[in-house]
């Protein structure tokens, strides 16, 4: 039971901190708009609009900064061994697919017809 109340507890704090952090952050938007209003010919509205529009982009870059990841080394292809395994298999025969085991193990059903053209006069049966 005290876990649990604890747990509350925590959720309540964290609850009233992000309440307080985004009043914060919305009456200094609306303080900026304030501003923007007497300096500019603009409503409240639009300078707290605008006070927005720039918080936000703000915003996107310091998490665009604070999420940066180092890049990654490309990873090159060698073309020359690449040409090489081409001409390996150009040279050679014709790349054909492994015969699956199941395929190899089943027993040929009847006589395979053979790979020579039938000559003239020989019949087949």
């Amino acid at each position: 039971m005290r876990g649990v109340l604890a747990g509350l507890v925590i959720a309540l704090i964290i609850v009233a901190v992000a309440l307080l952090v985004a009043t914060l952050g919305a009456l200094g938007v609306a303080f900026i708009g304030s501003l923007l209003h007497r300096w500019f010919d603009l409503t409240q509205w639009q300078g707290s609009l605008i006070a927005l529009a720039v918080s936000l982009g703000v915003g996107f870059i310091a998490y665009r900064l604070a999420s940066y990841q180092e890049p990654r080394e490309p990873q090159w292809l060698d073309w020359d061994d690449l040409d090489d395994e081409s001409q390996e298999t150009q040279d050679g025969a014709a790349n054909e697919p492994p015969i699956p085991a199941w395929r190899a193990r089943r027993p040929t059903q009847g006589e395979l017809p053979s790979d020579r053209p039938p000559q003239k006069g020989s019949r087949r049966k």
